[in-house]
């Protein structure tokens, strides 16, 4: 199959779309003027309305004749780019204006303009052809004597340097001249060094877009994310607004007998927990999915590829946190009884809760928007994430500090001691399990 050129005939699409329109709309006009008929059988008159839209249709479908053949000039030298055939004006006496050029009306009209713009077509060549001899002015002014049945051929670019302006006023005048006799159109050179393109398998090979897995566990992920956020917000907003307030969590008060603090397993506060551990699960999967393997994870984890599995993953990790955070409270109730501190696990353990929840949530958007805009940074989270974490579980160890130093008169040297235990000893072998 040998194909010298592909050319696109945009006047021919330009006509098709117009007169599509036009019989939708004539269509639906029908359909509003239902009173025209009212004697009529609905059924019948429904039925002529469908078959006239479909003949309308079918009429728009049928090939232009004002349009060479092929797309090609008469004298199959040029490619036809634009023709001008349905852009003629004439001078309206009544009107004292250029109006469109209509048949029935402007019959004995010997004079037919139009505007052009060079910029439009620039490197092209104007080509004109007509039945009749006669005369083409360019902004009123005479420049050439048109002969009969010749093909006459003007350069777009030369009429710029010539007249020193894009916008050009076109005009043909003649006796006995009429529209249906002239051409006029826009063309392109084709060149005789031009050869055919072989088309073969390879390059018509049109391959999917190659969506994997992991994509379609983003995005469902995330909604899910999305809806359990909105879930919390909707159901439970005064908890919500405190869980993840900036003030709230810089705000330290010796006594707190609100009922997020207070009852930490409570079924609202029970969700702001499963909350968290979603957000840290999506995370690790984001991370771990660009091979770096946290906490020997693949070693309990699914190897496929499949969204199932991914998701099957995802709730493993989140369980599996989820667990570690209601172990994390148990253990803070324990060492706080040794150190007579019972009074602090509770607000302590809010405060993990509430900055975690923060924090995290932070993450997650940051993450979120680089796997979609900057996907190095997800490539390489153990390089970027690996500082502001770091910080941040410096910054909740010194918030620890001085909440519970507010709250007891427990001496410093005990208080560094037990907050070691319970924070500082757990970062530091997480840490090294996770690398």
């Amino acid at each position: 199959m040998n194909i010298t050129t592909l050319h696109i005939d945009y006047r021919n699409l330009k006509g098709f779309i117009k007169s599509y329109w036009v019989s939708i709309l004539t269509f639906f006009i029908l359909r509003i003027n239902n009173n025209v008929l009212q004697k009529t059988n609905f059924q019948i008159f429904s039925r002529i309305k469908t078959v006239y839209f479909f003949l309308l249709t079918f009429y728009c479908l049928l090939p232009n004749n004002s349009i060479a053949k092929g797309g090609l000039s008469a004298d199959k030298s040029f490619y036809i780019v634009h023709d001008y055939q349905d852009d003629w004006q004439v001078f309206d006496e009544r009107y004292k204006a250029y109006v469109p050029y209509v048949r029935e009306q402007h019959k004995g009209y010997n004079s037919f303009s139009l505007f052009f713009d060079i910029e439009n077509y620039k490197g092209y060549k104007i080509l004109y052809r007509s039945e009749k001899e006669n005369y083409l002015f360019i902004d009123a002014s005479l420049q050439k004597k048109l002969l009969i049945s010749t093909l006459v051929v003007l350069d777009i670019d030369s009429l710029e340097n010539i007249f020193g302006k894009t916008k050009l006023f076109l005009t043909i005048y003649g006796t006995n001249t009429n529209v249906e006799d002239l051409s006029l159109q826009i063309g392109n050179k084709i060149s005789k060094s031009q050869k055919a393109i072989e088309m073969n398998e390879s390059l018509l090979t049109i391959l999917p877009r190659d969506i994997s897995p992991f994509q379609n566990f983003f995005v469902v992920g995330l909604i899910l994310l999305v809806c359990f956020y909105a879930f919390l917000y909707n159901f439970q907003p005064k908890s919500f607004e405190r869980f993840f307030s900036p003030r709230d969590l810089l705000t330290i008060s010796k006594r707190d007998d609100s009922f997020v603090v207070n009852k930490p397993f409570d079924l609202g506060n029970i969700f702001f927990i499963v909350s968290l551990s979603l957000t840290l699960g999506f995370i690790f999967m984001l991370i771990t999915h660009e091979k770096t393997d946290l906490f020997s994870a693949s070693n309990i984890l699914n190897e496929g590829e499949t969204l199932g599995a991914l998701m099957l993953n995802f709730l493993e990790i989140s369980i599996i946190v989820f667990a570690s955070l209601v172990l994390k409270y148990w253990v803070l109730r324990v060492l706080s009884n040794l150190y007579r501190l019972d009074n602090i696990t509770n607000i302590h353990y809010f405060k993990i809760i509430q900055a975690s929840s923060l924090f995290f949530l932070v993450i997650l958007i940051v993450l979120t928007l680089s796997t979609v805009s900057i996907p190095e940074i997800v490539k390489n989270a153990e390089k970027y994430l690996s500082i502001p974490i770091s910080l941040f579980f410096i910054a909740r160890l010194a918030l620890l500090y001085f909440t519970i130093n507010k709250m007891t008169t427990l001496k410093n040297l005990y208080l560094f001691s037990y907050l070691c235990i319970v924070e500082l000893i757990p970062l530091i072998v997480g840490i090294r399990f996770a690398l």
